[in-house]
């Protein structure tokens, strides 16, 4: 089911439509769910600040009336593991949990400085106890002690153990079942991205730094917008990765959840005030929010849902999950159209993107797409279309349908204006929200209206013209941009003088800049695959290595030179390739594109 983002204010017949699917709806499972958690920030300033997870959350799902349970960050993250403060100065403790004495920073024994283990259930004992694979990814761990009980800002890094909630349990502080080695550095994360092998349930711990509780790197004083143009950077950086596995694409069932301990506002006290929370997956429905009441136990409950587990700690057991934020698998498939977006106004020829989930029990064995009640494209059993269909200019309704081994049918109408003929661009590089180092490489391609030829180009970045180019259907540039968030605009004229352009957001960040001058991106080619490539570090850095990645399998290695002129095998077929260079602060940037193998 597809909602419309309209706001933080809802209708009431949006409130029952939402209670309506919330009734129906349920928790899908998911091969993998990863939590992260920001610190200190209003639902306001981060709509204002964070445009990468804005912009997810946008296209994904997010709460509108999600709030803290406490202030105090540490009471916070005990709430989303085992959903209880455990502290009754602090809160009513729910059934099944007990007062460990935790405020925001620590749990005490009384009268002494000793930490108090937790002995309650928790959602790390319910995966071991399920056999379920999990880590907590914790940035500047290694550096802080790598210990489960490396204190706060340890060996002066910007390392919270009070934003990890995972090391104030006795499984964790006691080992069992080797818990103690799940919590790791974060850099870990990158290996096991590219092994294959992340666990099934993560949790990613960003530092102060990056969390938007302290200052960014090397700025001692700063304001609410840059810490959490930080945290939005570091969001873009580590999970754009994550979310480009087949898990996080159309056809899978990934699950991610972003969201903040408390409101900035009310770190001392408690206010009631909203912290912003996203949904981000494929099963989530497109375009949805909810205006539910929810708090982090809700968040608990969804993710143990998710997993598969059906023990509930503390107040888990009592929650309500967050099954609105999901299509509705009832007696028919259920079909999510991801692009075109309905409203839209787009050129012709139209690409549409839809995903069908079947019944329990069948599958998808056929797809329709109509066209103002005209059938123009068909497709058998898949669970995702891609289609691209001429239309005519003006407003067109259109209807996709899949149907499944039951028999029945699923469908979802958009309505979209088509405007007048103009050139198309295709922006390949970067992508929109995308974290890169300056200079920032723009690869983009453009096809010219019927008969007509590509005759120009301007690239514009926060509306002032910046490149220029001639009568070339392609373009490969560099532009040097400032650290922060741009608005780049790439636009392409043809001989009829009608224009097209692409827009998209970019997060420039001190990571090296990595250009892919070949292969174009979903070139054919043949293998081996012929990889040219260049990176340029920051001010006073080098380039230190190289890898090159074909489907998440590191294949290819160099050291510290600007550029690589590599050559892959690969078999024919579909494949992803991940071009990264690392500068000497241990920084990286990359390039990800994919090309098919004759």
């Amino acid at each position: 089911m597809v909602f419309k983002r309209v706001g933080r204010r809802v209708s009431a017949t949006l409130v029952l439509i939402l209670a309506a699917a919330a009734a129906l709806a349920q928790v899908p499972s998911s091969q993998h769910v990863v939590l992260v958690i920001d610190e200190n920030a209003s639902f306001d300033d981060v709509i204002v600040n964070m445009p990468w997870l804005l912009g997810q959350g946008n296209v994904n799902g997010y709460a509108t009336n999600y709030e803290s349970d406490n202030s105090g960050s540490l009471l916070n993250y005990l709430w989303l593991a085992s959903g209880s403060c455990h502290s009754s100065a602090n809160c009513p403790l729910p059934a099944g949990t007990h007062d460990f004495n935790c405020n925001g920073h620590n749990c005490y024994y009384p009268g002494t400085g000793i930490s108090d283990p937790i002995t309650d259930d928790n959602i790390f004992r319910e995966l071991n106890n399920a056999g379920i694979s999990w880590k907590v990814y914790a940035q500047s761990y290694a550096a802080a002690g790598g210990s489960v009980t490396s204190p706060d800002n340890n060996n002066g890094t910007s390392y919270y153990r009070r934003h990890n909630g995972a090391t104030w349990y006795s499984d964790i502080l006691n080992d069992v079942n080797g818990s103690a080695e799940n919590i790791v550095d974060l850099s870990q994360l990158t290996t096991d991205l590219e092994s294959g092998t992340l666990p099934r349930f993560m949790i990613i711990v960003p530092d102060g730094n990056h969390d938007a509780h302290d200052c960014p790197v090397r700025m001692s004083t700063c304001s609410e917008a840059q810490k959490l143009a930080a945290a939005d950077a570091f969001l873009s950086g580590t999970l754009n990765p994550i979310l480009s596995t087949t898990d996080f694409q159309p056809g899978g069932d990934g699950l991610l959840i972003v969201t903040f301990d408390e409101w900035g506002g009310c770190t001392n006290y408690g206010c009631g005030a909203a912290v912003y929370t996203a949904l981000i997956g494929p099963r989530v429905a497109w375009h949805s929010f909810s205006s539910v009441a929810y708090k982090h136990e809700n968040t608990l409950r969804t993710m143990l849902d998710s997993l598969g587990i059906k023990t509930y700690p503390g107040a888990s057991a009592t929650a309500a999950d967050m099954s609105d934020f999901f299509a509705v698998n009832g007696s028919k498939p259920e079909i999510i159209i991801s692009s075109a977006a309905g409203g839209a106004s787009l050129n012709s020829p139209v690409a549409i993107q839809a995903s069908a989930y079947p019944t329990a029990g069948h599958v998808i064995t056929g797809w329709w797409v109509y066209v103002d009640s005209v059938s123009t494209y068909n497709a058998g059993a898949a669970s995702t279309i891609h289609p691209t269909i001429k239309m005519s200019s003006g407003e067109h309704i259109i209807v996709v349908r899949a149907w499944d081994s039951s028999g029945a049918f699923g469908d979802q109408t958009i309505t979209l204006t088509v405007a007048a003929l103009r050139p198309t661009v295709a922006v390949s590089t970067p992508t929109n929200s995308a974290a890169v180092g300056s200079p920032v490489n723009i690869q983009a391609s453009a096809s010219p209206t019927p008969g007509q030829m590509i005759s120009g180009w301007w690239v514009y970045v926060d509306g002032a013209a910046t490149y220029s180019a001639g009568p070339t259907n392609t373009i490969n540039a560099n532009l040097a941009m400032a650290l922060g968030t741009h608005m780049m605009v790439v636009r392409a004229w043809d001989t009829s003088g009608a224009h097209g352009s692409q827009t998209l957001t970019v997060t420039v960040s001190s990571k090296p800049a990595v250009a892919v001058s070949a292969p174009a991106t979903g070139s054919n080619v043949t293998s081996p695959i012929h990889i040219q490539a260049s990176a340029i570090a920051c001010s006073g850095r080098s380039i230190t290595g190289w890898w090159v990645y074909l489907d998440s399998v590191g294949v290819y290695q160099a050291g510290a030179v600007g550029a690589i002129n590599a050559y892959v095998t690969a078999s024919a077929g579909t494949h992803t390739l991940l071009v990264r260079a690392w500068d000497s602060s241990g920084a990286y940037g990359d390039q990800t594109f994919s090309v098919q193998v004759k």
